[in-house]
């Protein structure tokens, strides 16, 4: 066509399709491609014109009818080879591409910017079809009306599987022949097999050249759908939008509703709102007391819990030490402890163990006590039975390493007042008579951290108790 501009060319493309295509419009699909840019000196502007019977695209609508509503393209299949072998830059010059399908052969010719088309109802490949190539090459020629130096003739289509038909292909032309191979542009997901590809590209050319085109980078861009269906591709896809938009459009209109009612009837109950905030103001307050209270009473159990050790792996640390340093002939029955406070022991056993090693006796640790609180202690013992039924035994190997364990890096004793519990050693009756075992009781006060520390720092040479406490 003449060189004119964009918005004229339409008019005139449609001026020559009817020239052109012998058929009437109404029955006919078309579309066209500008092939060449304008230049200035240029005598035109080079259009393709492509068409298809409207009755042959409603039959293979039809039997794709599950996909209408995603169809957005239809593609001639030389055009989508095309536009795979541009992209994917195939060729190198003026190439004749040679796709044999089911039941026709289409052949190709890409020269630069230049493409020419032509399928023959011939789908084999012997001397026929290298006179239809000869003849294609010939006419080709004819139109350009220039010395046209082919390179490379490109196979594809399954037949060219067979290494015969592509010999017999290299035996008739003196060009450089190939298989469609390997891609050079694309790159392929992680989820394909690259041999399974390579195996049947030939196959696929089609479609990855619809692919090519779907992403907006095919350099063809034709579309032969009827214009009724590309409108309802456009409307099924803008329909979303537009549900999405009056959804948005209702949603901000209840909002405004709910905001401007949630306003008003926070108008009308002012008072009581402000009357049931100061209740639960005051309610808060009292909840609040009566937490502060619950916590200072609490307060001297939670200060004497961190005055024993502030690990909170001391549990831990004396259990796995105690059973350890126990022997083997002896089996631990039960292991307890409590809290005690040495007021609540009568006179008479606070006078027995003061005067024996100072048991229950409650020791300053360089913390004052409050008064009207008494100073509580934690209480541990195990009792056992040892098949050695000396008490010999059981002080030597029991009773001596409790009075000298430590725990973590301590450099003291962790326990103090270590004793036997009077009364508690005597023979173990079974059922079927005495057995030679001997049960037995041992308790101790674990020491507090202050009492720890104090100890501790009296190991110091030069460090005395009255330094300390100062």
């Amino acid at each position: 066509v003449p060189p004119v501009d964009k918005k004229q060319l339409k008019d005139i493309v449609s001026y020559e399709a009817k020239q052109q295509i012998p058929f009437d419009l109404k029955d006919i699909v078309w579309d066209y491609q500008q092939l060449s840019e304008q230049v200035p000196a240029a005598e035109g502007i080079e259009i393709g014109l492509f068409a298809s019977k409207r009755a042959t695209l409603d039959h293979i609508l039809s039997d794709i009818a599950s996909l209408k509503p995603r169809l957005t393209a239809l593609q001639v299949s030389p055009l989508a080879i095309s536009n795979l072998i541009l992209f994917d830059r195939q060729v190198d010059g003026p190439v004749i591409i040679i796709n044999i399908e089911t039941e026709n052969t289409d052949i190709i010719i890409v020269d630069g910017l230049h493409l020419w088309l032509r399928s023959i109802t011939l789908p084999t490949v012997d001397a026929d079809l290298v006179k239809e190539i000869q003849r294609s090459m010939e006419y080709y020629r004819s139109l350009t009306k220039e010395d046209v130096h082919f390179k490379t003739i490109l196979l594809m289509g399954n037949r060219f599987k067979d290494p015969g038909n592509v010999k017999f292909i290299s035996d008739n032309f003196t060009y450089e022949v190939k298989v469609l191979k390997t891609l050079n542009n694309l790159k392929l997901s992680d989820k394909i097999n690259p041999d399974f590809l390579n195996e049947n590209l030939a196959n696929l050319s089609v479609a990855l050249g619809l692919a090519v085109q779907g992403l907006g980078l095919g350099r063809i861009n034709i579309n032969l759908l009827p214009p009724e269906q590309i409108k309802a591709a456009e409307i099924s896809k803008k329909k979303p939008y537009a549900i999405a938009t009056l959804g948005c459009l209702a949603l901000l209109l209840v909002t405004q509703y709910c905001g401007l009612h949630i306003q008003i009837n926070h108008l009308r109950n002012s008072y009581n709102y402000h009357q049931n905030v100061l209740l639960n103001i005051k309610e808060l307050e009292k909840k609040y007391k009566s937490a502060e209270t619950l916590a200072q009473a609490n307060k001297s159990v939670l200060d004497l819990v961190s005055s024993i050790d502030s690990s909170r792996f001391f549990w831990m640390e004396m259990l796995d030490k105690l059973l350890s340093l126990i022997p083997s002939n002896i089996a631990i029955t039960s292991i307890n402890s409590s809290w005690i406070s040495a007021d609540t022991f009568q006179a008479k056993d606070m006078e027995k163990q003061a005067a024996k090693s100072n048991f229950f006796q409650a020791k300053k640790t360089g913390e004052p006590t409050k008064s009207g609180s008494s100073r509580k202690l934690l209480l541990m013992g195990i009792k056992g039975e040892s098949s050695e039924p000396r008490m010999g035994f059981i002080e030597e190997n029991v009773l001596k390493p409790i009075q000298k364990l430590t725990l973590f890096d301590q450099r003291v004793p962790a326990f103090k007042n270590v004793e036997i519990v009077p009364g508690s050693c005597r023979q173990v009756d079974r059922k079927n008579g005495w057995d030679g075992c001997i049960s037995f009781e041992i308790r101790w006060i674990v020491k507090s951290q202050d009492e720890i520390q104090s100890e501790t720092q009296s190991l110091i040479p030069g460090t005395s108790t009255q330094a300390i406490k100062s």
